[in-house]
C-alpha cells in the first residue's frame, strides 16, 4: 500500500457579471497540464482558509476578491507513482472586483470566464468537476 501525503489548499470559484474563472493548469505532469482550475493554493502557516483564499487570488490573478463564502469541504485523492496525495479542499464562492485577470505565467497557459454550462464542459481537473456539480447544485440553486 502507497503512503498517503496529505495537502491543505483552498479554491475559490471567482464570480463577475455571472461568469466563472477558469485557469487553464502549466504543470510538469502531464495529469495536470493543461487541465482547467479555479484559483487556489496552499493553506500557508498563521493563515486560516478564508485569509488563505483571499491571497491565493490576488497571487493568481491580480483580483481583489470583494466577498467571500465557505461553501463546501472536498477530499480528493491522486495516485501518484511514489503515493497517494490526498488534497482536503476548502471551497469558496468568491465575488471579484473588475479589471484584468493577470495569471501567473508560470502557473497559467491561459485564464477564460464561462458560463455556467460552459465550466461544466471544460476539460477540468477531477476534483474540480466534483466541486462544480456541488456548486451549481447546491449553492446556485439556493441563491435562484
Amino acid at each position: 500500500m502507497k503512503p498517503i501525503k496529505d495537502l491543505n489548499i483552498v479554491i475559490g470559484i471567482c464570480e463577475r457579471d455571472g461568469r466563472y474563472l477558469l485557469l487553464q493548469r502549466k504543470d510538469s505532469n502531464p495529469m495536470w497540464d493543461k487541465k482547467w482550475e479555479f484559483p487556489g493554493g496552499k493553506i500557508e502557516v498563521g493563515e486560516d482558509s478564508k485569509m488563505a483564499i483571499h491571497r491565493e487570488i490576488l497571487e493568481e490573478t491580480g483580483l481583489e476578491v470583494n466577498t467571500s463564502m465557505f461553501f463546501h469541504h472536498h477530499t480528493h485523492d491522486w495516485d501518484l507513482e511514489e503515493n497517494i496525495l490526498r488534497v482536503h479542499i476548502d471551497c469558496f464562492h468568491c465575488l471579484v472586483g473588475d479589471g484584468e485577470v493577470v495569471a501567473e505565467q508560470e502557473k497559467s497557459y491561459q485564464t477564460r470566464w464561462v458560463t455556467r454550462q460552459e465550466a461544466l464542459e471544460m476539460d477540468s481537473l477531477k476534483a474540480n468537476n466534483d466541486i462544480l456539480n456541488t456548486f451549481f447544485h447546491e449553492v446556485i440553486q439556493n441563491l435562484d
